[in-house]
């Protein structure tokens, strides 16, 4: 990631977003932390009421934290080789991590069949299938431009951005006394104006709006989805999910 190849953007341009992805993956693993401590962390070490999905999933998400903070950290050392070591690794750790997601997914699939019934429980898949299909977009694209650096760095810190909404959603509720229904709405628009705010600022520099309209296209079907969790096409949507690969 951050590849090193630069010979289709300009290097001045992109060192300053490098220096500010170091900063903000940082801050993604603070909040992180931070929304997870009451709700996961503090439960150690018999973490009542969760499975070796959680954990799993748990493990591969801090693992490619700590890769999106490595990796603009190599480069701005000029630590290219273990730049491309750690992007090569990203090949087997990704597909975990989406594989991750399918189990948690699954496993709240179960719990909520037995706790709320079939419909709460197709609902709640809104959270967890899509995501999947989402960062394996934003990575094959990232990894795709790998050698056009602005829309390289672009759409990794996109993944960033996203994989920030759980955390940032559960700080709000935790720390900030939001109750779910105000906080997950302000997480999700928090996100949307960022990355509003990235793609017009790469208008008015005339760079290309594509890598940050990709993303905000994502977020524009996350509200369109949500918001229909119980229609008729997402349930049957999601029951062939259930059907199928649950």
């Amino acid at each position: 990631m951050l590849s090193p190849d630069v010979s289709q953007s300009k290097p001045h341009e992109n060192s300053g977003i490098t220096n500010r992805l170091i900063y903000f993956f940082i801050f993604l693993l603070l909040i992180t932390f931070g929304g997870f401590y009451k709700t996961y962390l503090i439960k150690f070490p018999n973490f009542e009421g969760f499975s070796l999905a959680h954990h799993f999933h748990g493990a591969m998400m801090l693992t490619w934290i700590l890769i999106l903070i490595a990796q603009p950290i190599f480069i701005r050392t000029k630590k290219i080789r273990l730049h491309r070591i750690v992007g090569k690794a990203s090949y087997f750790i990704f597909p975990l991590l989406v594989l991750s997601l399918f189990f948690v997914a699954r496993a709240g699939y179960i719990r909520n069949l037995e706790t709320v019934g079939e419909t709460e429980a197709l609902a709640g898949m809104t959270s967890g299938i899509p995501d999947m299909f989402y960062l394996s977009i934003l990575y094959g694209l990232g990894i795709y431009y790998k050698k056009k650096t602005s829309f390289h760095l672009r759409f990794f810190a996109s993944i960033g951005l996203m994989i920030l909404g759980p955390g940032l959603g559960r700080f709000l509720v935790v720390f900030c006394g939001l109750p779910p229904m105000i906080a997950i709405p302000s997480m999700v628009a928090f996100t949307a104006v960022l990355t509003l705010g990235w793609m017009v600022a790469d208008i008015i520099q005339k760079r290309s709006a594509f890598p940050m309209g990709v993303f905000l296209a994502i977020i524009a079907i996350t509200f369109l989805i949500i918001p229909n969790s119980h229609s008729l096409w997402w349930q049957a949507f999601s029951k062939w999910i259930a059907l199928h690969f649950f």
